[in-house]
């Protein structure tokens, strides 16, 4: 139904020459969400069919779809949701931790298991590779939303749309509650007796996934964030760490080709070693030694071992690594951003909470707090107590925002000398 809707949607937009811009502005929803909607990525609510409706002058048909769809009995019966995304390609290594989640599956009670890590280490791809591969644990199928896309008016998707989306795929028999905890109390009377996996990609907060747990035993519940789930009662909390050199290599001669990688062994190591081993970019890089067959990867791992060079030619495919720690650092507050930046220019492989405390010019618990709510955004590391640390990349785009701070606060005369100088330095 969502197709049909998303579908009639365009028509009616197109054959009126209203742009998407156009209409996300008469009818104030974001782009994206209208987008997604006219895709079928996104069910449409009866909210947003009856301005779309009004603006595009449908006469009620936009409205009748959504209509159709949320309140007429479904005579069919329970269907089987199959809605993981493809299967990741090139998955490589995470044994260790998909044994873990092997274990979870023996569990008689009904399993919550939280994947934390930092920004490009893998996290969705690790939760889609094992989904698929323990589908068939799950007969009654597989349920998947991407919590940190956006939802109505460009905010993060909410648990009733997330909710009304899985009430959708397991077609309910009767009306569709438009409150949230009337839509909680339906799923959890849907699943009660089936044996379901869902995945959770991207949540942001505890409080975003309890609406969504099923209350019977025999479904399973795995969630990714970037952020540490301690307040998700109950839930198995798993850490994913960079790769190991060899899976990384192992990544870089998939991509590239194993002739290259067999006749550069060393210079693949020093390349995968400056990517700081973080799969999204190991990725990138290698894809772009790829598009460069006559590329040496000694050349490029020099590059990318100078940081000033390395934070540039990381930025690849859009500035995918620079916008993925992008959205780490804008949630959080203004005096744990401030300290990431006045931290990052301080010498040494780590940190002790005394040092930070007096280049914050902070007591002990305040620089304690400030660190630790870092630590909780897959930010920064804390290898031991009161010793903390950085991811090589998360220290260079620290670094470069306070570059940009800098040139921005110089002024003209200020900028040009700094280009000036950059130049004469390479």
């Amino acid at each position: 139904m969502s197709d049909r809707f998303g579908h009639e949607l365009r028509r009616l937009r197109t054959q009126q020459g209203v742009s998407l811009k156009a209409l996300s502005e008469m009818a104030h929803y974001s782009k994206g969400y209208l987008s997604r909607v006219e895709t079928g990525a996104r069910p449409a609510t009866p909210e947003l069919a009856g301005r779309c409706d009004d603006v595009l002058g449908a006469g009620g048909a936009l409205r009748g779809l959504v209509a159709d769809q949320d309140s007429e009995v479904q005579s069919a019966g329970p269907l089987r949701p199959a809605q993981l995304p493809m299967a990741v390609p090139d998955f490589y290594g995470r044994e260790r931790i998909l044994g873990r989640l092997d274990g979870l599956l023996c569990e008689q009670r009904m399993v919550v298991c939280a994947i934390d890590g930092m920004a490009g280490v893998g996290k969705s791809a690790l939760a889609i590779h094992w989904a698929h591969r323990v589908r068939d644990r799950f007969p009654d199928g597989c349920l998947f939303a991407e919590i940190d896309g956006p939802g109505q008016d460009g905010a993060w998707i909410t648990p009733t749309e997330v909710l009304g989306g899985f009430l959708r795929a397991l077609r309910p028999g009767g009306p569709l509650p438009t409150a949230m905890s009337e839509r909680a109390a339906l799923f959890r009377t849907l699943l009660d007796g089936r044996r379901m996996l869902i995945v959770l990609d991207g949540v942001v907060s505890a409080e975003q996934v309890q609406p969504l747990l099923p209350a019977a035993p025999g479904s399973m519940v795995l969630v990714t964030s970037r952020v540490r789930m301690a307040g998700l009662r109950s839930a198995q909390l798993l850490s994913l760490d960079p790769l190991d050199p060899a899976e990384a290599v192992r990544m870089v001669a998939a991509i590239v080709g194993e002739e290259r990688v067999a006749a550069e062994p060393v210079a693949a190591r020093r390349l995968v070693e400056a990517c700081g081993l973080l799969p999204l970019a190991v990725q990138l890089v290698a894809t772009r030694l790829a598009a460069r067959p006559r590329w040496q990867i000694a050349s490029l791992a020099e590059r990318l071992e100078d940081e000033e060079e390395g934070s540039s030619v990381l930025d690849l495919g859009g500035a995918a690594v620079g916008t993925a720690f992008r959205l780490s650092y804008e949630r959080l507050g203004w005096q744990a951003a401030h300290a990431l930046r006045l931290i990052a220019q301080l010498d040494g492989p780590d940190l002790s909470l005394a040092v930070a405390a007096e280049a914050l010019g902070a007591d002990r618990n305040e620089a304690e707090n400030l660190l630790e709510e870092l630590v909780d955004a897959s930010l920064l590391d804390t290898p031991a107590p009161g010793r903390y640390a950085f991811h090589k990349l998360v220290r260079s785009f620290a670094l470069g925002l306070v570059r940009r701070a800098e040139l921005a606060t110089a002024g003209p005369s200020g900028v040009a000398l700094a280009g000036l100088a950059d130049r004469i330095g390479r």
